[in-house]
């Protein structure tokens, strides 16, 4: 083993574990909440952060084929999250644009709906996705040193269609939402203001709404960081569809790059820089949009009370026990 040739390799392993334990800390409560898209983009955030931490490390200095069952499993798992994240980010702001565009509150059936088509959009059809994937898979994975497992898929039409297409197709339609929703928060924003309503007594409030139409936004980047993918793999030259066994040919063949290799070519170093550091900073964004806000700290406040509540009864009890054996 050699020592990792990327300048960055200590940096990007802290940035990626971060990326994996920051949105574990704000699902609790959205959970609670019934915000499913959020819990999703959640769970999968911080999956692909935990992938990306592990195989940082492993992978540090070689290309050798060390963890075959991880590597089955870490890349399925990062396959799916590139259809999982876009849609989820797609249930938050069709989420918000439900509740900015209704007269009242959602009902508890409203909700139980709203839990399955997200469940639908941010779990069943990635599955499904990543599933069919298997029509474009040359091999079971690949090996970038620095990087890890990746997924090996064979560059034709059709691997267009089932890859990089659904991301491209997700970010229209959370663009459509995008612009309703800010319509309708704004106008919200306006009967407020002509009522002359207070926003900090109303459950409006700029503190819980901005951050999250920021946030879907900065999400809709995913539109044109596919279509950079999309051109590159065209500009590339698409192989031609021979048959499902050419395809399929030495399926067990683990490719395998050093870092000498990949990164001697500038596609190649744009191309896994890019798609590493994109697939890292969704944990990133989710917390701090979600978890540094107004509401957030109440519920850090509140989680913060309740250990130094137990941490004082602990020591009560210990206190009073150690004066207990001092009477003996």
């Amino acid at each position: 083993m050699f020592p990792p040739a990327d300048l960055l390799y200590p940096f990007y392993t802290i940035f990626s574990f971060f990326s994996f334990l920051l949105p574990i800390i704000p699902l609790t409560w959205h959970l609670q909440a019934w915000n499913s898209g959020t819990c999703f983009y959640m769970v999968w955030a911080s999956l692909i952060g935990l992938i990306d931490f592990v195989n940082s490390i492993v992978w540090a200095g070689t290309v050798l084929d060390i963890a075959p069952i991880w590597c089955d499993f870490s890349t399925h798992v990062l396959l799916a999250g590139t259809f999982a994240i876009p849609l989820s980010s797609l249930c938050i702001i069709r989420r918000l644009y439900l509740i900015s565009s209704a007269k009242s509150a959602l009902t508890r059936i409203e909700k139980r709906r709203a839990v399955i088509f997200d469940t639908t959009l941010c779990l069943i059809i990635p599955l499904v996705l990543t599933a069919l994937q298997y029509i474009v898979q040359g091999h079971r994975y690949c090996i970038y040193e620095e990087i890890g497992c990746m997924p090996y898929v064979y560059r034709t039409l059709a691997a267009q269609f089932l890859i990089t297409a659904p991301p491209i197709l997700t970010g229209l339609v959370s663009a459509y939402y995008d612009i309703r929703c800010i319509t309708a928060l704004f106008h919200h924003y306006l009967e407020l203001k002509n009522l002359g309503a207070s926003n900090n007594d109303d459950s409006f409030t700029m503190d819980r709404f901005i951050p999250v139409v920021v946030f879907a936004i900065v999400e809709t980047s995913t539109t044109p960081i596919a279509a950079f993918a999309l051109a590159m793999n065209i500009t590339a030259g698409l192989l031609p569809w021979v048959s499902w066994d050419y395809v399929h040919a030495d399926f067990s063949f683990i490719p395998v790059f050093p870092s000498v290799v990949w990164r001697s070519e500038s596609r190649n170093v744009a191309a896994v820089e890019l798609q590493r550091w994109v697939n890292s900073s969704c944990g990133i964004l989710i917390f701090l949009f979600f978890g540094t806000t107004k509401e957030a700290r109440k519920h850090y406040s509140k989680a913060f009370y309740r250990l130094k509540c137990k941490l004082g009864s602990k020591n009560s009890v210990l206190h009073a026990s150690d004066e207990r054996y001092k009477n003996l």
